[in-house]
């Protein structure tokens, strides 16, 4: 059976089915407390631009894995410095624009270089203070919108670090290879 999306995909291509869902009206960066409520809820999987929603759990899924993903850690360096995923760079994210931002196409590009992976291919998992942080969740969203990453290669790790490092923590098997999930700094809050 045939839904409203197949007969638009049919009838306009998937490249107009992708305007259309990510036109203004319908995504955009958003400001500190303000990411929709719906967006928040764990059923929730995919951002309207397209990037796939990771909770702890499949957070933790890839990194037991050891699946070659870029971290890419979009908080402030007091948070930073406490503790982080295991293996991510730091590139401060907010808001386009805003002074603060360590984080944009050129130092996402170097980063992706410098962990020998490419552009085209590489897997990049953003993720901020947890899942009300707009600071992720906006980097993800300008990194497909904006800097040309395919959105298949884009994910928003919406629990965050707090929340990896509270599963690490009460689950007595991460905790005893921690070191394998989150920072030196981090094994400190252990």
């Amino acid at each position: 059976m045939l839904n409203k999306k197949s007969l638009i995909v049919g009838a306009l291509g998937l490249g107009c089915l992708l305007a259309l869902q990510v036109g203004p009206a319908m995504a955009q960066e958003v400001n500190k407390g303000k990411i929709p409520e719906a967006q928040l809820e764990t059923s929730y999987k995919t951002l309207e631009w397209g990037a796939e929603i990771w909770d702890t759990a499949e957070a933790v899924g890839h990194l037991k894995k050891g699946d070659n993903l870029l971290w890419v850690d979009t908080r402030p360096a007091s948070f930073f410095n406490k503790g982080t995923v295991r293996g991510a760079v730091h590139l401060i994210y907010n808001k386009a624009g805003m002074e603060e931002n360590t984080l944009n196409a050129d130092s996402l590009a170097a980063a992706i270089t410098e962990a020998g992976m490419s552009k085209e291919s590489a897997k990049i998992a953003f993720f901020c203070q947890g899942p009300k942080c707009h600071r992720s969740y906006n980097a993800s969203f300008a990194a497909i919108t904006e800097w040309g990453y395919k959105a298949d290669n884009i994910i928003w790790f919406r629990s965050g670090y707090p929340y990896l490092l509270k599963e690490v923590k009460d689950n007595a098997k991460l905790k005893r290879k921690a070191k394998k999930y989150i920072s030196d700094a981090g094994l400190k809050e252990l």
